[in-house]
This record gives C-alpha cells, sequence and structure tokens, in this order.
C-alpha cells in the first residue's frame, strides 16, 4: 500500500494541472483521471515490475515491464503505441529510475498528448 499512497502523492502534486480528480487509490493500484476523461491505471508492484496504462478514447498507451518482446533493447519495457498490437521500445521510463521518477517521466508523456490534442 505504501507505493501506492507515494505514486498518488507524486501525480497530484507533479501534474495537478492534467488531472480532474483527486488520484484514486485502489487495493492494487493507482487511477489518474485526466481532463479529458482518460485515465490512466498505475501498478507497481515491485522496483523492477510496473505497468502505467492511459486508456484514451479509442486508444491505449501503456509502458510495462512483461517479459515479453525479447527483441526490443529495452526489454523487458516496451511500450503500446495507441493499440494493442503496437509494441515499441519503451523511451518514457527506465528501470533504475525511482518510483517517482517513472511516475513523473509518464505525466509529462501524457501531458505532451493532452496539449497536443
Amino acid at each position: 500500500m505504501h507505493r501506492l499512497i507515494v505514486i498518488a502523492r507524486c501525480a497530484g502534486e507533479h501534474r495537478p494541472d492534467i488531472l480532474s480528480e483527486a488520484p484514486i487509490i485502489y487495493s492494487d493500484k493507482v487511477r489518474l483521471v485526466f481532463i479529458d476523461g482518460s485515465y490512466m491505471d498505475i501498478r507497481y508492484p515491485l522496483d523492477t515490475k510496473y505497468s502505467f496504462h492511459w486508456q484514451r478514447k479509442n486508444e491505449i498507451f501503456r509502458v510495462d515491464t512483461a517479459p515479453h518482446h525479447r527483441e526490443l533493447s529495452t526489454y523487458p519495457r516496451h511500450m503500446h503505441m495507441g493499440k494493442e498490437e503496437c509494441v515499441i521500445e519503451d523511451t518514457v521510463t527506465r528501470i533504475n529510475n525511482t518510483i517517482e521518477e517513472n511516475v513523473r517521466c509518464m505525466l509529462e508523456f501524457a501531458h505532451k498528448k493532452l496539449k497536443n490534442s
């Protein structure tokens, strides 16, 4: 639960301008609801195992560390860009970052996308 509190606090402090409400803490994730009505679910059970899933209209953007896509140089990190089957190298998070650093990186990614839509 401590990790989830850290994530919620970091998101609320770093980018409150793109959130439509306070971060919601569930038993296994934090949900961020953005100003356009989309949401991001953040799961972070271990320092090296995490998932940021942003559901936006008919698009998804997800960074996760599920151990597949060995062909990518950022393995096990990878990103689903726009749709589930479009998998690319993760250029947003880093495996050695702190939880807070990766949350901030993902919020900056979301901020840029929200600003350009």
